[in-house]
């Protein structure tokens, strides 16, 4: 399970490698957004393929069409499939996260002026969503709070921090 503090420590370490020294007040590792349009279209796909009928091959074709789905969302967006929101007082930052469970923030994705910027959280179902958008500039994330999920707790605190 990702350690808040860990999290706020790794985002200071990496905004230290920017020329950053705001002190990080939350941190937390998200997805983008599903587009549910695309899941949808790609499970469909998916029906055609051989297999379909055996529900293990079929169970794994679905899986291998989510992620692909997901991974071409992310792509069409310039970002990766996990992104590690970074907030201080003054911005918010986001890093690519390229590991599936890793917590290291690698090159930054996105800037945002908390001031400048529209930012909404909104709640879909066992997900809440994390809108944020200034001038032109907009990214819509998804992250959990959920007490089964390893990213939590720092999803949660960007969550009210932002929120």
């Amino acid at each position: 399970m990702s350690n808040p503090a860990d999290l706020i420590q790794a985002c200071q370490s990496r905004l230290a490698t920017e020329g950053v020294t705001d002190a990080v007040v939350a941190a937390g590792a998200f997805a983008i957004q599903d587009d549910y349009k695309k899941i949808a279209v790609g499970g469909l796909a998916g029906s055609f393929l051989p297999g379909h009928d055996n529900p293990v091959v079929g169970g794994l074709e679905d899986v291998g069409a989510l992620e692909a789905t997901r991974h071409a969302n992310a792509a069409s967006h310039g970002v990766s499939e996990r992104m590690m929101v970074c907030v201080t007082d003054a911005d918010v930052y986001v890093f690519a996260l390229r590991s599936p469970m890793g917590n290291d923030p690698e090159e930054l994705l996105a800037k945002f002026d908390r001031a400048g910027a529209q930012i909404e959280v909104k709640k879909f179902l066992g997900a809440k969503h994390l809108h944020i958008a200034e001038g032109d500039d907009k990214l819509y994330l998804q992250g959990s709070t959920a007490r089964i999920s390893p990213d939590a707790g720092g999803d949660k605190s960007v969550l009210e921090v932002l929120g």
